[in-house]
Protein backbone atom coordinates (compact mmCIF):
# COMPACT_ATOMS: atom_id res chain seq x y z
CA UNK A 1 0.00 0.00 0.00
CA UNK A 2 2.82 2.39 0.92
CA UNK A 3 4.63 1.74 -2.39
CA UNK A 4 1.39 2.37 -4.27
CA UNK A 5 0.94 5.77 -2.57
CA UNK A 6 4.49 6.75 -3.48
CA UNK A 7 3.84 5.67 -7.06
CA UNK A 8 0.69 7.80 -7.23
CA UNK A 9 2.51 10.85 -5.82
CA UNK A 10 5.29 10.47 -8.38
CA UNK A 11 2.76 10.22 -11.24
CA UNK A 12 0.84 13.28 -9.99
CA UNK A 13 4.08 15.26 -9.66
CA UNK A 14 5.12 14.27 -13.17
CA UNK A 15 1.77 15.34 -14.60
CA UNK A 16 1.93 18.71 -12.83
CA UNK A 17 5.49 19.40 -13.96
CA UNK A 18 4.83 18.29 -17.52
CA UNK A 19 1.98 20.83 -17.78
CA UNK A 20 4.37 23.73 -17.13
CA UNK A 21 6.90 25.54 -19.28
CA UNK A 22 9.45 27.86 -17.71
CA UNK A 23 11.71 30.84 -18.26
CA UNK A 24 14.68 32.05 -16.21
CA UNK A 25 14.97 35.71 -15.19
CA UNK A 26 17.88 37.62 -13.68
CA UNK A 27 16.62 40.01 -11.01
CA UNK A 28 18.31 42.50 -8.71
CA UNK A 29 18.14 42.50 -4.92
CA UNK A 30 18.77 45.79 -3.05
CA UNK A 31 21.58 46.17 -0.57
CA UNK A 32 20.60 45.55 3.05
CA UNK A 33 22.81 48.44 4.19
CA UNK A 34 22.46 51.70 2.24
CA UNK A 35 25.79 53.55 2.37
CA UNK A 36 26.00 57.37 2.21
CA UNK A 37 26.09 58.79 -1.31
CA UNK A 38 29.63 60.17 -0.89
CA UNK A 39 31.08 56.68 -0.39
CA UNK A 40 32.19 55.52 -3.81
CA UNK A 41 35.31 53.52 -2.91
CA UNK A 42 36.26 51.16 -0.07
CA UNK A 43 39.54 49.54 0.92
CA UNK A 44 39.60 46.20 2.77
CA UNK A 45 42.09 45.54 5.56
CA UNK A 46 42.75 42.47 7.71
CA UNK A 47 42.83 42.86 11.50
CA UNK A 48 42.87 39.12 12.25
CA UNK A 49 46.63 38.59 12.34
CA UNK A 50 47.50 36.42 15.33
CA UNK A 51 50.57 37.00 17.45
CA UNK A 52 53.20 34.27 17.66
CA UNK A 53 52.48 33.41 21.28
CA UNK A 54 52.95 29.87 22.51
CA UNK A 55 49.20 29.72 23.25
CA UNK A 56 48.23 30.47 19.64
CA UNK A 57 50.81 28.05 18.25
CA UNK A 58 49.45 25.34 20.55
CA UNK A 59 45.88 26.03 19.39
CA UNK A 60 46.93 25.76 15.75
CA UNK A 61 48.57 22.44 16.48
CA UNK A 62 45.66 20.82 18.29
CA UNK A 63 43.10 22.05 15.74
CA UNK A 64 45.21 20.81 12.84
CA UNK A 65 45.45 24.19 11.08
CA UNK A 66 47.68 24.23 8.03
CA UNK A 67 50.40 26.83 7.62
CA UNK A 68 48.76 30.25 7.14
CA UNK A 69 45.42 28.53 6.66
CA UNK A 70 43.33 31.40 8.02
CA UNK A 71 45.43 33.96 6.18
CA UNK A 72 44.59 32.22 2.88
CA UNK A 73 40.94 31.95 3.90
CA UNK A 74 40.71 35.66 4.75
CA UNK A 75 42.01 36.47 1.27
CA UNK A 76 39.28 34.28 -0.21
CA UNK A 77 36.68 36.09 1.89
CA UNK A 78 37.93 39.42 0.55
CA UNK A 79 37.75 38.08 -3.01
CA UNK A 80 34.11 37.11 -2.42
CA UNK A 81 33.28 40.63 -1.20
CA UNK A 82 35.06 42.25 -4.15
CA UNK A 83 33.43 39.97 -6.73
CA UNK A 84 29.90 40.73 -5.51
CA UNK A 85 30.51 44.48 -5.40
CA UNK A 86 32.03 44.49 -8.89
CA UNK A 87 28.93 42.83 -10.38
CA UNK A 88 26.75 45.89 -9.83
CA UNK A 89 29.63 48.38 -9.78
CA UNK A 90 27.92 50.81 -7.41
CA UNK A 91 31.34 51.55 -5.95
CA UNK A 92 34.80 50.05 -6.05
CA UNK A 93 36.23 47.76 -3.39
CA UNK A 94 40.01 47.45 -3.31
CA UNK A 95 42.12 44.74 -1.68
CA UNK A 96 45.15 45.87 0.33
CA UNK A 97 48.11 44.20 1.98
CA UNK A 98 47.30 45.84 5.32
CA UNK A 99 47.34 43.28 8.17
CA UNK A 100 47.11 44.07 11.85
CA UNK A 101 46.99 42.22 15.15
CA UNK A 102 43.71 42.99 16.90
CA UNK A 103 43.06 42.78 20.64
CA UNK A 104 39.91 40.70 20.18
CA UNK A 105 39.51 36.94 19.97
CA UNK A 106 38.42 34.56 17.23
CA UNK A 107 34.83 35.09 18.39
CA UNK A 108 34.75 38.69 19.67
CA UNK A 109 35.47 42.05 18.06
CA UNK A 110 38.67 43.92 18.95
CA UNK A 111 38.65 47.55 20.00
CA UNK A 112 37.54 49.77 17.15
CA UNK A 113 40.16 51.57 15.07
CA UNK A 114 40.68 55.19 16.08
CA UNK A 115 39.50 57.73 13.53
CA UNK A 116 42.93 59.16 12.92
CA UNK A 117 44.12 55.72 11.80
CA UNK A 118 41.03 55.28 9.62
CA UNK A 119 41.64 58.64 7.94
CA UNK A 120 45.29 57.77 7.36
CA UNK A 121 44.31 54.49 5.70
CA UNK A 122 41.74 56.23 3.50
CA UNK A 123 44.32 58.80 2.41
CA UNK A 124 46.90 56.11 1.77
CA UNK A 125 44.60 54.05 -0.45
CA UNK A 126 42.62 56.98 -1.88
CA UNK A 127 39.25 55.64 -0.74
CA UNK A 128 36.20 56.95 1.13
CA UNK A 129 35.78 54.18 3.71
CA UNK A 130 37.56 51.23 5.33
CA UNK A 131 36.13 47.73 5.58
CA UNK A 132 38.03 45.82 8.26
CA UNK A 133 37.81 42.06 8.72
CA UNK A 134 38.20 41.87 12.49
CA UNK A 135 37.08 38.36 13.43
CA UNK A 136 38.04 35.23 11.56
CA UNK A 137 38.20 31.57 12.45
CA UNK A 138 37.93 28.46 10.31
CA UNK A 139 37.37 24.82 11.10
CA UNK A 140 36.81 21.61 9.19
CA UNK A 141 34.99 18.75 10.90
CA UNK A 142 34.83 15.21 9.54
CA UNK A 143 32.40 12.61 10.80
CA UNK A 144 33.48 9.05 11.38
CA UNK A 145 32.81 6.75 8.40
CA UNK A 146 29.24 5.45 8.62
CA UNK A 147 28.20 2.10 7.22
CA UNK A 148 25.57 2.41 4.52
CA UNK A 149 23.46 -0.25 2.85
CA UNK A 150 23.97 -1.40 -0.72
CA UNK A 151 21.35 -2.83 -3.06
CA UNK A 152 22.53 -5.87 -5.04
CA UNK A 153 21.03 -7.18 -8.25
CA UNK A 154 19.01 -9.91 -6.59
CA UNK A 155 17.08 -7.23 -4.73
CA UNK A 156 18.53 -8.04 -1.30
CA UNK A 157 19.75 -5.28 0.98
CA UNK A 158 23.08 -6.05 2.64
CA UNK A 159 24.32 -3.62 5.35
CA UNK A 160 27.94 -2.70 5.93
CA UNK A 161 29.16 -2.83 2.35
CA UNK A 162 29.69 0.89 1.87
CA UNK A 163 30.69 4.02 3.77
CA UNK A 164 29.67 7.65 3.96
CA UNK A 165 31.70 10.55 5.36
CA UNK A 166 30.44 14.08 5.88
CA UNK A 167 32.87 16.99 6.09
CA UNK A 168 31.74 20.41 7.35
CA UNK A 169 33.73 23.59 6.70
CA UNK A 170 32.82 26.32 9.20
CA UNK A 171 33.77 29.99 8.90
CA UNK A 172 33.15 32.51 11.67
CA UNK A 173 33.94 36.06 10.69
CA UNK A 174 33.07 39.62 11.61
CA UNK A 175 33.59 42.96 9.87
CA UNK A 176 33.29 46.66 10.59
CA UNK A 177 32.76 49.37 8.00
CA UNK A 178 34.37 52.67 9.03
CA UNK A 179 33.24 56.04 7.63
CA UNK A 180 35.82 58.73 8.52
CA UNK A 181 33.63 61.58 7.22
CA UNK A 182 30.88 60.97 9.77
CA UNK A 183 33.19 59.21 12.26
CA UNK A 184 30.67 56.39 12.44
CA UNK A 185 30.88 52.63 12.12
CA UNK A 186 28.29 52.13 9.40
CA UNK A 187 28.07 48.37 9.81
CA UNK A 188 29.22 45.83 12.37
CA UNK A 189 28.39 42.32 11.27
CA UNK A 190 29.31 38.84 12.45
CA UNK A 191 28.20 35.55 10.92
CA UNK A 192 28.98 31.84 11.02
CA UNK A 193 28.73 30.15 7.63
CA UNK A 194 29.11 26.45 6.86
CA UNK A 195 29.07 24.17 3.85
CA UNK A 196 28.75 20.38 3.90
CA UNK A 197 31.02 18.19 1.80
CA UNK A 198 30.06 14.52 1.65
CA UNK A 199 31.07 11.36 -0.17
CA UNK A 200 30.25 7.65 -0.37
CA UNK A 201 32.21 4.62 -1.48
CA UNK A 202 32.94 0.96 -0.96
CA UNK A 203 35.82 1.66 1.47
CA UNK A 204 36.55 4.41 3.97
CA UNK A 205 39.61 5.41 1.92
CA UNK A 206 37.52 5.77 -1.25
CA UNK A 207 35.14 8.07 0.60
CA UNK A 208 37.91 10.17 2.11
CA UNK A 209 39.33 10.76 -1.36
CA UNK A 210 35.96 12.07 -2.55
CA UNK A 211 35.61 14.67 0.20
CA UNK A 212 37.39 17.91 -0.69
CA UNK A 213 40.69 18.44 1.04
CA UNK A 214 40.55 20.67 4.08
CA UNK A 215 42.22 23.75 2.59
CA UNK A 216 40.05 23.79 -0.52
CA UNK A 217 36.87 23.31 1.48
CA UNK A 218 37.72 26.16 3.85
CA UNK A 219 38.73 28.47 1.01
CA UNK A 220 35.50 27.77 -0.87
CA UNK A 221 33.39 28.39 2.23
CA UNK A 222 35.34 31.59 2.96
CA UNK A 223 34.69 32.88 -0.54
CA UNK A 224 30.96 32.23 -0.15
CA UNK A 225 31.03 33.98 3.24
CA UNK A 226 32.55 37.01 1.54
CA UNK A 227 29.82 37.02 -1.09
CA UNK A 228 27.19 36.85 1.65
CA UNK A 229 28.62 39.95 3.26
CA UNK A 230 29.03 41.75 -0.06
CA UNK A 231 25.29 41.44 -0.64
CA UNK A 232 24.71 43.48 2.52
CA UNK A 233 26.37 46.58 1.09
CA UNK A 234 25.61 46.43 -2.63
CA UNK A 235 22.68 45.50 -4.86
CA UNK A 236 23.19 42.00 -6.21
CA UNK A 237 21.83 39.83 -9.00
CA UNK A 238 20.01 36.55 -8.56
CA UNK A 239 18.19 34.13 -10.86
CA UNK A 240 14.61 32.92 -10.57
CA UNK A 241 12.55 30.49 -12.61
CA UNK A 242 9.04 31.50 -13.64
CA UNK A 243 6.72 28.68 -14.66
CA UNK A 244 3.73 29.08 -16.96
CA UNK A 245 1.20 26.75 -18.54
CA UNK A 246 1.81 24.84 -21.77
CA UNK A 247 -1.29 22.62 -21.57
CA UNK A 248 -3.91 21.76 -22.67
CA UNK A 249 -2.22 21.53 -26.04
CA UNK A 250 -5.58 21.01 -27.73
CA UNK A 251 -6.24 24.70 -27.16
CA UNK A 252 -4.58 26.23 -30.20
CA UNK A 253 -4.28 29.73 -28.76
CA UNK A 254 -2.59 28.53 -25.56
CA UNK A 255 -0.23 26.27 -27.52
CA UNK A 256 0.54 28.98 -30.06
CA UNK A 257 1.53 31.36 -27.27
CA UNK A 258 3.88 28.77 -25.81
CA UNK A 259 5.56 28.33 -29.20
CA UNK A 260 5.99 32.11 -29.42
CA UNK A 261 7.63 32.11 -26.00
CA UNK A 262 10.08 29.42 -27.09
CA UNK A 263 11.54 31.83 -29.66
CA UNK A 264 11.39 34.80 -27.25
CA UNK A 265 8.46 36.41 -29.09
CA UNK A 266 6.69 37.43 -25.91
CA UNK A 267 4.49 40.05 -27.57
CA UNK A 268 3.27 37.36 -29.97
CA UNK A 269 2.69 35.07 -26.98
CA UNK A 270 0.56 37.72 -25.28
CA UNK A 271 -1.50 38.12 -28.45
CA UNK A 272 -2.19 34.38 -28.63
CA UNK A 273 -2.93 34.02 -24.92
CA UNK A 274 -5.32 36.99 -25.05
CA UNK A 275 -7.39 35.05 -27.60
CA UNK A 276 -7.43 32.07 -25.20
CA UNK A 277 -9.27 34.23 -22.64
CA UNK A 278 -12.46 33.41 -24.58
CA UNK A 279 -12.09 29.72 -23.66
CA UNK A 280 -13.47 27.90 -20.62
CA UNK A 281 -12.66 29.36 -17.20
CA UNK A 282 -9.78 26.99 -16.41
CA UNK A 283 -8.03 27.62 -19.72
CA UNK A 284 -8.75 31.37 -19.51
CA UNK A 285 -7.19 31.43 -16.04
CA UNK A 286 -4.07 29.75 -17.33
CA UNK A 287 -3.91 32.16 -20.26
CA UNK A 288 -4.21 35.16 -17.90
CA UNK A 289 -1.46 33.72 -15.73
CA UNK A 290 0.77 33.24 -18.78
CA UNK A 291 0.14 36.83 -19.87
CA UNK A 292 1.35 37.99 -16.46
CA UNK A 293 4.59 36.01 -16.89
CA UNK A 294 5.08 37.44 -20.38
CA UNK A 295 4.75 41.00 -19.15
CA UNK A 296 7.27 40.32 -16.37
CA UNK A 297 9.75 38.97 -18.93
CA UNK A 298 9.23 42.16 -20.95
CA UNK A 299 9.91 44.25 -17.84
CA UNK A 300 6.38 45.67 -17.64
CA UNK A 301 5.88 44.82 -13.98
CA UNK A 302 2.69 46.79 -13.32
CA UNK A 303 0.94 45.02 -16.20
CA UNK A 304 2.32 41.70 -14.95
CA UNK A 305 0.90 42.40 -11.51
CA UNK A 306 -2.47 43.39 -13.03
CA UNK A 307 -2.74 40.14 -14.99
CA UNK A 308 -1.61 38.00 -12.07
CA UNK A 309 -4.40 39.60 -10.05
CA UNK A 310 -6.93 38.97 -12.85
CA UNK A 311 -5.93 35.34 -13.16
CA UNK A 312 -6.76 34.84 -9.48
CA UNK A 313 -9.75 37.12 -8.93
CA UNK A 314 -11.58 36.78 -12.26
CA UNK A 315 -10.58 33.27 -13.35
CA UNK A 316 -9.81 31.62 -9.97
CA UNK A 317 -6.32 30.48 -11.03
CA UNK A 318 -4.80 29.61 -7.62
CA UNK A 319 -1.20 30.23 -8.70
CA UNK A 320 -2.11 33.80 -9.56
CA UNK A 321 -2.32 34.89 -5.90
CA UNK A 322 1.20 33.72 -5.01
CA UNK A 323 2.55 35.17 -8.24
CA UNK A 324 0.88 38.52 -7.50
CA UNK A 325 2.64 38.63 -4.13
CA UNK A 326 5.99 37.81 -5.73
CA UNK A 327 5.52 40.65 -8.21
CA UNK A 328 4.63 43.09 -5.46
CA UNK A 329 7.85 42.12 -3.68
CA UNK A 330 9.89 42.45 -6.89
CA UNK A 331 8.49 45.93 -7.59
CA UNK A 332 9.33 46.96 -4.04
CA UNK A 333 12.90 45.62 -4.36
CA UNK A 334 13.47 47.40 -7.65
CA UNK A 335 12.18 50.67 -6.22
CA UNK A 336 14.59 50.41 -3.26
CA UNK A 337 17.47 49.54 -5.61
CA UNK A 338 16.64 52.49 -7.86
CA UNK A 339 16.78 54.84 -4.87
CA UNK A 340 20.09 53.36 -3.72
CA UNK A 341 21.62 53.81 -7.16
CA UNK A 342 20.20 57.32 -7.74
CA UNK A 343 21.83 58.50 -4.52
CA UNK A 344 25.29 57.67 -5.92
Amino acid sequence: MYKFKIFVLVIVGFVLLSSMAWVKLTLVRPALIALPEYIKSIAVIDRTLQDESAENKFEQTITGEFFKQDEQAVRQTIEGIIDVCSEYNLYTVARTSERYIGDGTKTTFPSALNWQKVSELCDKHQVDAILAIEIFDSDFLVTNPVNVVRQITEGKVIPGHGYHINGIAVINFGVRLYDPASKKILDEYQVSHRINFGGSGSTALDVANQVLDKTEAINRTSYQSGRIYGERITPSYYTVTREFYNKPKRNNDLSSGVRNSEVADWNGAIESWTKALNSKRKIAGRAAFNIAVAYEVLGELEKAKEWASKSYTEYREKRGNDYYRMLVNRIKEESITKNQVSDK
